[in-house]
């Protein structure tokens, strides 16, 4: 199979780094030997970036010479007359960056091609036990091949400053819609600067607190305010019993009457306002139970294309019900299983440049003690959680307990009493730790924010 290269810019980016230290420093930052197609100018290459690790100083001609013959390659190259020939070769380095960019460009293309051929030759064998598996390792691959084509050189003080200088500009011309993503809770968007790109926030509580319910919240406000895509992925209910949910919080029509479709006129025209506004929003659902960390992606990269490229909020509910992307070893503990899947869900916020919040749930510990604020080290079962993750936010319901005590069974929905609740900022790692007051309407699934400042 004819492999793409280009000979003439092989030769250059060598004849530049014998006679241009600046070259040959940039070029053993950007190539190795094997984006060489020759076989010669791999083993040229080797030697000069060995010479120069020894020495830190320019490589001359005769030392290079020298080099070769003592490791037996001199006659593999073509002898002394080929290294003259490369030295005859030289210019100058204007066009240096010209000659590195075509190598390092041809053997990207080289890679992609050879993985290919694998696909299409092996795809069998190596995908019988595991389609899933082995459609994510042939994402992994592609992605490593091609990363290197996103590497840009450093930005001084001044391009930062520049930077800074024109989105000050923007933000002051309202040219541009911020990155952020904002949910319409003017409190939290003004202290959390909104759902930030690529990071993870992680919404911990205890079970039936409100997790969900926020989590939806949240979703629903932020698909209000961006024509960006936002995802639920519902790992715990199916599509039915989320779409009660939101149609209740965005109606005010209580939750046990949508699920029992008894309601009067009047809050049959507010569910019907609730679903048309829903209908123009760009909000989609995954109902998949147990599902992998390599699905969530899959399936993110397909809307993700649909949409060139923007994704909006994504929420998982919960971490606790995803599945590993390999089947654990015996030895393996929860603990590292979750850690894996964390790590998993935070390259994918930070690939496709999104925001996604994580549901999870605390240790029973807290229910226990006599002060049930929950804390960092509630988090179930894994400390690469709070690891991973940029912000974590833990749920507080005070009178939670008080009723849990008065009556067994989980709480219902047709619990119209209204509870207060903290929003509990516990890391932010890029901005302030801070307690957040809501009212939960339980019958309706709403939190309402209270301002305490006024």
């Amino acid at each position: 199979m004819d492999l793409p290269f280009n000979y003439e810019a092989e030769k250059q980016v060598l004849s530049n780094m014998i006679f241009s230290s600046d070259v040959l420093v940039s070029t053993l930052a950007r190539l190795t030997e094997e984006d060489f197609y020759l076989e010669k100018h791999q083993i040229i290459f080797a030697s000069i970036r060995q010479l120069f690790e020894k020495r830190k100083v320019h490589v001359e001609v005769n030392t290079l010479i020298d080099d070769l013959l003592v490791s037996g390659n001199l006659d593999k190259i073509g002898g002394p007359e080929y290294i003259l020939e490369l030295a005859d070769a030289y210019n100058d380095e204007s066009n240096a960056d010209y000659y590195i960019t075509s190598v390092e460009e041809k053997s990207t293309l080289r890679k992609l091609i050879t993985l290919s051929d694998k696909i299409v030759t092996k795809w069998q064998a190596e995908s019988s036990n595991d389609i899933e598996s082995y459609i994510n390792k042939v994402e992994k691959d592609v992605i490593s091949i091609t990363r290197r084509r996103k590497i840009e050189d450093f930005i001084t003080t001044k391009g930062a400053m520049d930077l800074y200088r024109e989105r000050v500009l923007k933000a002051k011309t309202s040219q541009a819609e911020t990155s952020e993503l904002k949910t319409g809770y003017s409190l939290f968007d003004n202290v959390m600067q909104g759902f930030r790109p690529g990071e993870v926030y992680i919404l911990a509580a205890r079970p039936s607190v409100g997790k969900t319910a926020l989590a939806l919240n949240f979703l629903t406000g932020v698909a209000a305010h961006t024509r960006k895509p936002c995802v639920f992925f519902s790992l715990e209910m199916g599509i039915d019993r989320v779409t009660d949910r939101i149609l209740s919080s965005l109606s005010g029509v209580p939750m046990k009457k949508i699920q029992r479709m008894k309601y009067d006129k009047d809050e049959e025209v507010k569910l019907d306002r609730a679903m048309r506004s829903l209908e123009e929003w760009n909000l989609f659902f995954d109902q998949t139970p147990a599902i992998k960390a390599a699905s969530i992606r899959a399936k993110l990269n397909n809307l993700s294309t649909r949409f060139d490229g923007d994704m909006g909020l994504v929420v998982v509910d919960y971490i606790g019900l995803i599945t590993p992307d390999v089947k654990s070893k015996k030895d393996s503990t929860r603990s590292l299983e979750l850690g894996e899947i964390s790590a998993s869900l935070k390259a994918i916020a930070r690939d496709f440049k999104c925001p996604i919040l994580v549901l999870s749930q605390l240790n029973r510990g807290v229910e226990q003690r006599v002060d049930k604020t929950p804390g960092l080290s509630d988090l179930r079962e894994s400390g690469a959680i709070e690891q991973d993750a940029d912000v974590v936010m833990f749920i507080h319901r005070p009178d939670y307990g008080k009723q849990q005590e008065a009556k067994t069974g989980e709480e219902t929905d047709d619990d119209e009493s209204d509870s207060a609740v903290s929003l509990i900022v516990a890391k932010n790692r890029n901005g302030e730790l801070c307690t957040l007051d809501f009212m939960f309407q339980k019958h309706i699934g709403k939190f309402v924010q209270i301002d305490k400042t006024r």
